[in-house]
């Protein structure tokens, strides 16, 4: 939901709710592991060396129920509209799309297609829906429903911040900024299972885009009967493996499983509850005692890390992401160019992923993260105090002398302060310039950036498909993404010509020259690359690391017989082999985390 249609909440009694029911969430998993632990001898000593090697609680939910951390409440789930990590993990559990990503290699497969053909020049898609969709209300799924779908992201007056996505279609750019008919889209549904999608140019990453959440179905008739309200419980209706059945804002989100989803029959879990738990400390707890069974990445405190890294369940991977400072390059004294290269070129990236992050994400001075086949990036912004005491002298501030106060805007974490911290001190020790902090909560923070009402920002950018352009083509001018305001016709230019280039080697340079004027502008300034780091516990199967880190949950199961499908063979015999776990000293700082909120 937006902030602006939820029920008004004192924060107050907001915080204090969640803490209540994570309390209690925390206290019913004690007291069930108490209950499990009443006979030590049922373990061997076999098994209890296994276990030794799982951060906290390994024993399954007594009923068939998923449970894990969304982190921060979700702005909404509505696929047409949604944009953040949280609000994008509830749409894909309620909504599926043509295609779904394979858990491990996220490659596109069937969902509501079952095939698809490309034409000889490769401009036209044609996907051949499964006979018999059925929304989770009964109502027939039909290829009109996509068609309809995917052009309400596209209508204007939507304002979708993610129709961005949508314009390698013929004329959907076009038609989204007011320029076209919509008759002129390059969309259409000649009967009930066939949808044809008519491209400008060849776009080799076009089916991995229909996996993302944007390009979901949305009920028409549900959103024209209910209007903003359609998304809540009791009104939505669906197309995904489970149905929304209850929503407690600042608590959880609980999904059932649809019954009228096309492959139910492979659907193992009854139910899955989110959590709304955007605290780093309780969401480690609530993992520790048992109360969920995954983390999700980001939510691990980063101090926490290397004290994790040699538990079996701790995963960690490379991660298509960037982590980067926004800066709103319509206000002053931010709208000098050399004012912006002098912010960036003073941050000690080095330092903070070391001593702050704990070696937990790879310092970055590029936009775009690395791991794109055959794209070789520009030179990355470095750290260099003289040069950028000698653009901010060029920007007319020698010394930092009348440089006027501005302020870094954040959303509520620990990491997040304390980074923002870290630069507001290398600021004042490199440029002699002071800086204000303003922390806000998501969905306030949410509001703030997409009406770029700040000075600098906190920002991330995660990568929606594997190609460079998922990160250069939301600092495009009047992109619904580019939350700096950020305007450069040259950058622009490359884009639009690197989209109607064949050639991969000529595309990819040109994308190339794109981020180095970019970087040279600054309006975004990078800190780190993201990498995957989460806890799984090992009686869940079909979470694994990602690059995009996305994961389809639809055929998420709770493995209950998980210690014998770890040995070769029947039995717990060779666990006797298993080499030892963590250290007495990791042991021992796991058994510190507090089975309690962590102010």
């Amino acid at each position: 939901m937006h902030r602006s249609r939820l029920s008004a909440l004192p924060r107050a009694h907001r915080a204090s709710a969640t803490l209540v029911a994570c309390a209690a969430l925390i206290a019913c998993a004690v007291l069930a592991l108490s209950c499990a632990s009443r006979h030590p001898d049922a373990r061997t000593a076999a098994e209890t060396a296994l276990h030794a090697r799982y951060f906290g609680s390994t024993t399954p939910p007594k009923d068939n129920v998923f449970r894990f951390n969304n982190g921060a409440e979700p702005e909404t789930y509505d696929p047409g509209i949604a944009v953040g990590q949280p609000d994008g993990r509830a749409a894909r559990i309620l909504f599926e799309g043509l295609t779904i990503p394979d858990p491990q290699t996220l490659e596109p497969r069937p969902a509501q297609a079952s095939r698809w053909e490309l034409s000889a020049d490769g401009l036209t898609y044609t996907f051949h829906l499964r006979p018999g969709l059925q929304w989770s209300d009964g109502a027939p799924l039909t290829a009109n429903d996509f068609l309809w779908s995917w052009m309400r992201v596209l209508r204007p007056s939507n304002a979708g911040r993610y129709a961005s996505l949508m314009y390698p279609i013929d004329h959907a750019e076009e038609y989204n900024k007011g320029h076209a008919d919509s008759s002129s889209v390059g969309l259409s549904a000649p009967d009930d299972t066939t949808f044809i999608v008519r491209l400008a140019s060849p776009t080799p990453y076009f089916v991995f885009l229909t996996q993302f959440y944007t390009f979901c179905p949305t009920p028409r008739f549900a959103i024209e009967q209910y209007g903003d309200q359609w998304t809540r419980p009791g009104k939505i209706v669906s197309n995904g493996a489970y149905v929304l059945s209850e929503w407690r804002q600042q608590d959880r989100f609980v999904f059932t499983k649809n019954p009228r989803y096309w492959d139910a029959a492979n659907v193992k879990l009854d139910r899955i509850e989110a959590y709304s738990v955007d605290d780093l400390n309780t969401s480690v707890n609530l993992y520790k005692s048992g109360a969920i069974a995954w983390t999700t990445s980001g939510y691990i405190p980063s101090t926490f890390i290397p004290y994790l890294r040699d538990f079996k369940d701790y995963q960690h991977g490379a991660y298509q992401g960037t982590y980067f400072y926004s800066i709103n390059v319509t206000r002053k004294p931010l709208d000098n160019v050399w004012v912006r290269r002098a912010l960036n070129w003073s941050i000690d990236r080095v330092s903070i992923t070391r001593d702050l992050l704990k070696r937990s994400r790879e310092p970055w001075g590029d936009f775009c993260p690395s791991g794109y086949p055959g794209y070789t990036p520009p030179p990355q912004i470095g750290f260099d105090p003289v040069k950028a005491r000698e653009y901010l002298a060029k920007g007319g501030y020698p010394g930092g002398k009348g440089f006027p106060k501005i302020s870094i805007m954040f959303n509520s974490s620990e990491d997040h302060k304390r980074l923002a911290e870290a630069i507001q001190q290398m600021w004042k020790r490199y440029l002699n310039i002071d800086i204000e902090l303003s922390n806000q909560e998501w969905g306030s923070f949410l509001q703030a950036t997409t009406a770029v009402q700040y000075d600098i920002a906190r920002r991330s950018w995660i990568g929606d498909y594997l190609d460079p352009t998922t990160f250069l083509g939301c600092m495009m001018t009047g992109d619904g993404n580019n939350r700096a305001h950020y305007s450069n016709p040259r950058y622009d230019h490359l884009l639009h010509q690197a989209a109607r280039e064949l050639v991969p080697e000529k595309r990819l340079a040109m994308l190339s020259e794109a981020e180095k004027i970019l970087l040279d502008d600054s309006p975004v300034l990078p800190v780190y690359q993201y990498s995957v780091n989460d806890l799984v516990k090992p009686y869940v199967h079909g979470i694994w690391p990602t690059a995009l880190d996305t994961h389809p949950l639809a055929h998420v199961y709770i493995d209950r017989e998980w210690e014998q499908h770890l040995a070769p063979v029947a039995g717990m015999a060779p666990v006797a082999r298993v080499t030892p776990g963590p250290s007495a000293r990791l042991a021992a700082i796991a058994g510190r985390f507090p089975i309690e909120e962590t102010p």
